[in-house]
C-alpha cells in the first residue's frame, strides 16, 4: 500500500495532468496533426507525452532540443507559442493592459502594397499546410 501512495505522489510531482480526454489522444494522432497537442488548459510534449501549461527550453533541453528545433521537427510555425491557449490569452491581456502590445513594431509587408505584390518565398510549416488545406475544404 505504501508503494502505491508513493507512485501517485511521484506522478503528480512530475507535472502530469493526464485526464480521460487527453489520455485517449495517441501519439500517432498527434503526429498526423500536431495542432491537437495544444489545448485550452494544457500542451502535450510530442516527445515524452507529458502535459504542461508551457513547454520551456528547460524541458525541451532534457530531450536535447531547443524550441526552434522542436517546432521544426514537428512542423509548427516559427511564431507558434508552445503554451496552452489559456496562458496565451493571459499573456496577451497583460500585454494590452501594460501597453506592451502598442510597442510591437509594424510589419512592412502589411503596410507597403508594393512589398506585398512581390510576395515572399519561405518554407511552409506542416501546421500552416494543414490549416490551408482545411480552409480550402
Amino acid at each position: 500500500m505504501r508503494k502505491v501512495a508513493f507512485a501517485v505522489r511521484r506522478r503528480s510531482a512530475e507535472g502530469r495532468t493526464d485526464n480521460a480526454a487527453s489520455a485517449s489522444m495517441s501519439r500517432a494522432a498527434l503526429g498526423i496533426d500536431p495542432r491537437q497537442a495544444i489545448q485550452e488548459d494544457m500542451i502535450r510534449c510530442l516527445i515524452c507525452g507529458h502535459t504542461f501549461r508551457q513547454l520551456t527550453n528547460t524541458h525541451l533541453g532534457g530531450h536535447g532540443l531547443r524550441s526552434a528545433e522542436y517546432k521544426r521537427r514537428f512542423g509548427y510555425n516559427r511564431g507558434r507559442p508552445l503554451m496552452c491557449r489559456a496562458l496565451q490569452r493571459l499573456y496577451a491581456e497583460r500585454a494590452v493592459r501594460t501597453g506592451l502590445a502598442a510597442q510591437i513594431r509594424v510589419r512592412p509587408i502589411l503596410v507597403n502594397p508594393e512589398l506585398r505584390a512581390r510576395g515572399g518565398v519561405r518554407r511552409i510549416a506542416f501546421e500552416e499546410w494543414l490549416t490551408r488545406r482545411e480552409a480550402r475544404l
